[in-house]
């Protein structure tokens, strides 16, 4: 137990030193959506905002009042590392920043809460596969 709680701490420090890169390389492409929700929907999957390094994905869900929620999965022994991102324009705004805490993921599924996502704010989510070294962040939802 104690080897894990050492681990799940390294992966924490790294989360830390990765963001930094993805943060400056902006918006990677999506992923296909795989649902069968249309784009009109007013909460739950966001089609096209899903971001997937080796065998792990993540995606948003909105909720009909408009904040939203990272969701990651991981399969095959993939390790991942999941974070939910805001961004906001206009006056007082600033640049891609982590809004939930990171989430370890080993073959299971986690998910943030929900967060804010209101005018001139976006949202997205960014992994990272410590398997595989992949990382990518979804397309941003405003």
């Amino acid at each position: 137990m104690g080897r894990l709680r050492t681990h799940a701490a390294a992966i924490g420090t790294a989360v830390a030193a990765a963001t930094a890169p993805l943060l400056a390389a902006g918006t990677a492409e999506a992923a296909p959506a795989q649902t069968g929700q249309s784009e009109a929907s007013a909460s739950g999957y966001v089609p096209g905002a899903d971001a997937v390094a080796g065998q792990c994905k993540a995606w948003l869900n909105r909720r009909s009042d408009g904040d939203v929620q990272a969701v990651g999965q991981s399969w095959n022994n993939n390790e991942c590392v999941f974070v939910l991102q805001r961004k906001r324009v206009g006056s007082g705004g600033y640049g891609w920043t982590a809004v939930s805490y990171s989430y370890w993921i080993l073959n299971s599924k986690n998910s943030t809460g929900y967060h804010w996502n209101g005018t001139n704010a976006g949202s997205r989510v960014c992994l990272w596969n410590y398997t595989t070294g992949a990382e990518d962040c979804g397309a941003a939802v405003w």
